[in-house]
């Protein structure tokens, strides 16, 4: 048994024979094969930002916990109009009501009633999400969850970065069975989930490339730069003017097993 790595967008591990390999979890040939990764990545400014929003009430009956959830969801649905949020990007979810308690003088003490329903809704741009978030009421009743960023593209470029990937992984596998002298046979499995196998290397311990690493966040307002990646808070922890913009990467994996020829 052989082994070698390639540093850079392909990770790649030459192996010779590997007779005990059927034992493992995702099923890797006896025969003689070659198994390689292939990597493709974009760096894209998001131009949408998805905003979680958690509205909730409590009160001893539920009925009455539940008119007050849906008094709240409609004034922040009448703002949504004329926010400028996505078409069709608004979500709410049903009801979740269940029974709260509270310790008091280490005694437990039945509250009522909470009743709770997730709203999400997409922006187009920074400035939009800034602009609802300044109107947000802030208290108990209405916490805002997070705000997550994407790309409209997400999908298109995606099938680009797959096939990218899918390329890397059949010319690393035909350069490294000429490197060896062998001979390239079919493809034998691909998948986007790295395999488990006993000759070293587990999944999700890959060489990656440096595009992988975080891009920094250049922010536009507020004084205390903010990851992009995504915001966890609640209540009025978050202003609008401490969202920041930046760039997120987007990236596919591919692992391709080929067989070796005779």
């Amino acid at each position: 048994m052989k082994g070698c790595f390639v540093r850079g967008c392909a990770g790649l591990l030459l192996v010779v024979c590997a007779p005990f390999a059927a034992a493992q979890v995702n099923a890797l040939p006896s025969l003689p094969h070659l198994l390689v990764k292939g990597e493709a990545s974009r760096d894209v400014v998001p131009d949408r930002f998805k905003v979680s929003i958690t509205l909730s009430a409590l009160d001893m009956q539920p009925e009455i916990a539940r008119e007050r959830v849906q008094t709240h969801l409609g004034a922040l649905l009448n703002g949504l109009k004329s926010a400028g949020a996505v078409a069709d990007s608004i979500d709410a979810s049903t009801f979740s009501v269940a029974p709260e308690h509270a310790y008091e003088d280490e005694t437990r003490v039945y509250k009522g009633i909470r009743a709770t329903r997730q709203l999400r809704v997409t922006f187009p741009d920074a400035e939009a999400t800034r602009a609802f978030l300044a109107t947000l009421p802030a208290g108990e009743a209405v916490q805002l969850g997070d705000i997550e960023p994407a790309f409209s593209g997400e999908a298109a470029l995606r099938g680009e970065l797959k096939a990218e990937a899918m390329r890397q992984t059949r010319d690393t596998a035909a350069l490294l069975a000429e490197s060896y002298g062998a001979r390239l046979g079919s493809l034998y499995s691909v998948s986007d989930v790295a395999p488990s196998f006993s000759y070293g290397v587990q999944a999700g311990r890959w060489t990656q490339s440096a595009r992988g690493t975080p891009t920094p966040i250049k922010q536009l307002q507020g004084p205390t730069p903010v990851p992009l990646d995504r915001f966890e808070v609640t209540g009025s922890r978050i202003t609008p003017e401490s969202l920041a913009v930046g760039t997120v990467t987007i990236a596919e994996h591919l692992y391709a097993i080929f067989l070796l020829a005779d």
